[in-house]
């Protein structure tokens, strides 16, 4: 990659080649293997920051979660068309206005919380519960949901 200096209107403008812009499979590598931030720097920097690649752990949690979710939003319209009631407020009012709404904005939801939890992964909420632990917390819980609903439909 060169870099050209150009007079322009009196200042100096850097240009990159148009190479580094294009999009190609090496591209697309190095995005999925090749982490910048894989390890931490200092001893005492795992804790509170940030890293670009965290495992294949935490990418399986946060899959199967959304996974569960999706689920969770099948059954709770299968449990609504037999008579169950919503007792959250918001997914009930998106409910009464377009199944659709509510399972597009259950979904991102879920989705963005995920995404922030995974960003902060090595990060302590209070100083005493690790961000980590959240993450595969969250995975039995749905779990645990999945069968309340599941034994909910079949005593109907």
């Amino acid at each position: 990659m060169t870099l050209e200096a150009q007079e322009l209107n009196g200042r100096a403008v850097e240009q990159r080649s148009s190479e580094r812009r294009s999009a190609s499979f090496a591209t697309l590598r190095g995005a999925l293997f090749l982490h910048r931030r894989r390890n931490f720097r200092r001893t005492n920097d795992h804790v509170n920051a940030y890293q670009d690649w965290h495992g294949h752990l935490p990418l399986a949690a946060a899959l199967l979660i959304l996974m569960l979710c999706t689920v969770d939003a099948f059954l709770t319209t299968v449990l609504l068309n037999e008579g169950a009631v919503e007792m959250n407020v918001f997914m009930n009012w998106l409910l009464q206005q377009n199944i659709h709404a509510f399972t597009i904005v259950k979904m991102a939801l879920t989705g963005i919380a995920l995404l922030i939890l995974v960003m902060h992964y090595n990060f302590m909420i209070y100083r005493y519960i690790a961000v980590k632990y959240v993450i595969f917390t969250l995975v039995p819980a749905y779990g645990l949901l999945i069968a309340h609903e599941l034994n909910m439909l079949a005593s109907i």
